[in-house]
């Protein structure tokens, strides 16, 4: 994940099908703004989810974050609210994701970590009463069926996996994505390195490690005593706490909110953090009004 951050890729990648489809010249380096020239606030972003649902014919329509400053998704959450148009989906990255041509800084010091930035999303959604009408896709580091488990205990209705295929396609994690020169074939759009990575053999590997991720998954679900993902919840993970000598549930370190609480300004002890955020956001909605 970069927050704050436009991504970039070097001309060098820049072959005539990857410009033909970015609408650049060949050679030439693409940058990808942080900001986006359609909308500026909130309220602009909802206005905007709306209007590519309509025009694309009512397909699914949502947006990616890595959590920053927590008053600024509560803010687009009250405006999802105030404006009545809200994503099919929200996809939370974590600041350990980011690929190979991020920026080392942006990657390793930027933005939430994806469990704290996740449970927030989806208590500050269910505090909001808008949790069942919005999917939760968390990405950051979902490597294993253990991975998965916690993920979806945090609230997540899907996962996405980057780095994990990476490895299975094998990424040796050399560092050479920006460069176009990746020794193994899967960064590259150098047609003599890309020889590299044979499909035939390579698909083997990827398909055997889906297969066996989720078995490892549906195993545990099953060794939980319970019949369903869907019935995961954050009392299920337990964590070791600094020090090491106590463990406490994540349902202890994120205590999950009721639902519509932030809007009934009732969301208690364990929640007043999350209710002070969404009163901030409230004003900030209503002085730009």
């Amino acid at each position: 994940a970069k927050p704050g951050h436009g991504g970039m890729l070097p001309g060098a990648k820049v072959t005539e099908a990857i410009a033909e489809a970015r609408g650049v010249e060949v050679g030439e380096t693409c940058h990808s703004p942080p900001t986006h020239s359609a909308f500026s606030d909130a309220r602009g972003l909802c206005r905007f989810i709306g209007q590519l649902r309509e025009l694309s014919g009512g397909k699914p329509v949502g947006f990616k974050l890595c959590i920053g400053q927590k008053v600024e998704f509560a803010t687009i959450v009250g405006a999802m609210i105030e404006t009545g148009i809200t994503p099919d989906f929200i996809t939370v990255d974590g600041a350990e994701g980011g690929t190979g041509a991020a920026p080392p800084e942006f990657s390793n010091h930027v933005g939430f970590p994806m469990k704290d930035g996740l449970s927030f999303v989806h208590n500050i959604l269910l505090g909001a009463g808008l949790r069942r009408d919005i999917k939760l896709i968390a990405s950051g580091k979902v490597l294993t069926g253990f991975s998965m488990v916690r993920t979806a205990a945090l609230g997540a209705d899907v996962m996405n996996s980057a780095r994990a295929f990476m490895f299975a396609l094998g990424c040796i994690q050399s560092l050479k994505c920006a460069n176009n020169t990746c020794p193994t074939g899967i960064t590259t759009s150098n047609p003599v390195l890309m020889n590299g990575l044979v499909v035939e053999t390579k698909a083997v590997r990827v398909e055997n490690f889906q297969r066996n991720t989720l078995k490892n998954f549906f195993e545990m679900v099953g060794a939980m005593g319970l019949e369903d993902p869907g019935e995961l919840s954050p009392r299920h993970v337990m964590i070791r706490m600094a020090g090491g000598s106590t463990s406490k549930s994540y349902e202890e370190v994120f205590p999950t909110m009721e639902e519509g609480a932030l809007l009934r300004g009732d969301a208690g002890e364990t929640g007043a953090e999350i209710q002070a955020v969404w009163d901030e956001a409230q004003e900030i909605l209503k002085n730009t009004r």
